[in-house]
């Protein structure tokens, strides 16, 4: 088999010359064929300076495409249109494979009956996380993922887990099924894929050895980033559901359950001690209804506005 590893970026060439170092040391099986797919994505740094220069040192091994048009979902959709493996991979920027992350892929895919894999994304701080810092369901905001030490399928009961595309292997024939991203899906890559896979009855597995290492760096542990993301989130979710019906005044009753213990917690929180993280996390609930509110019951209220919440 054939693998190929899509890696989108955008002005970020000091930290992608570690991710493309990762690719070069990782370990091959024995006769594989593996490529990296590079695609630049309009940047206006010295990014293609340090892709031209890996290339020339790993001739053969990386193909490099430029995307014009901003976005990370038209950068990937320019890679899945050149790919040509049985296998796609794909990591992030910021992130750094793990030394067996190819031969994981290759152990694990081997089975025909698997579509999909996914792994862990382990955190790199580059300082000491906050005590405000929610303790679980907030990690796709630093983009990290971590499902458990033990190997399970996705959409298993009890295994809620959603694949992302921070990490993950999948084969090129169930991939081109999912078929592109569209434009309205700006923010909302990750749900788009998992909702397509879900429509195909795609079969896949979290795998903890597929792991791959994050940067986390300062400028993200703030909490006006945290109240930025829960908004958009929730606006994601409210344009998913705008049609769906069992409301109560434009929000299902379990939501307003939820987002009113939420409200509950943060009144608490201004009036006696409370631990940081559940304060803080009360308090992005609440900004995640907003957004999933108003994207639903309120669509001529413009994007713009959500990006400035």
């Amino acid at each position: 088999m054939k693998l190929d590893v899509i890696l989108a970026t955008y002005n970020r060439a000091d930290i992608l010359r570690g991710a493309l170092e990762s690719f070069a040391v990782a370990a091959r099986p024995f006769g594989a064929r593996v490529r990296l797919v590079v695609v630049d994505n309009n940047s206006t740094d010295h990014t293609a300076a340090v892709v031209a220069e890996f290339r020339s040192r790993w001739p053969g091994a990386c193909l490099a495409l430029f995307e014009p048009k901003q976005g990370k979902h038209h950068a990937l959709n320019c890679a899945m249109a050149r790919i040509k493996a049985d296998l796609v991979g794909q990591f992030d920027d910021d992130e750094r494979l793990a030394p067996d992350w190819v031969e994981v892929i290759f152990a694990n895919m081997a089975d025909p009956a698997t579509d999909f894999i996914g792994g862990p994304v382990v955190p790199e701080w580059d300082v000491t996380p906050p005590d405000w810092l929610p303790r679980a369901g907030y990690g796709g905001v630093l983009g990290l993922v971590d499902n458990g030490p033990v190997r399970r399928r996705y959409g298993e009961p009890g295994f809620p887990a959603m694949l992302t595309g921070a990490n993950f292997a999948m084969r090129r024939v169930v991939l081109a099924a999912c078929g592109p991203y569209r434009d309205g899906d700006l923010y909302a890559e990750d749900r788009y894929m998992w909702n397509q896979l879900m429509r195909l009855g795609a079969q896949g597995w979290w795998v903890p050895e597929l792991a791959v290492r994050a940067k986390v760096p300062a400028k993200r542990l703030t909490k006006a980033y945290y109240r930025r993301w829960a908004f958009q989130e929730g606006r994601t979710l409210g344009k998913e559901t705008r049609q769906a019906g069992g409301t109560l005044l434009g929000a299902p009753r379990w939501l307003w359950g939820e987002a009113l213990r939420n409200a509950a917690t943060s009144f608490a929180g201004l009036v006696r001690p409370m631990e940081p993280s559940r304060r803080f996390l009360a308090e992005i609930e609440l900004r995640k209804f907003a957004g999933y509110y108003i994207a639903r019951n309120l669509p001529f209220i413009r994007d713009t506005y959500y990006s400035r919440a």
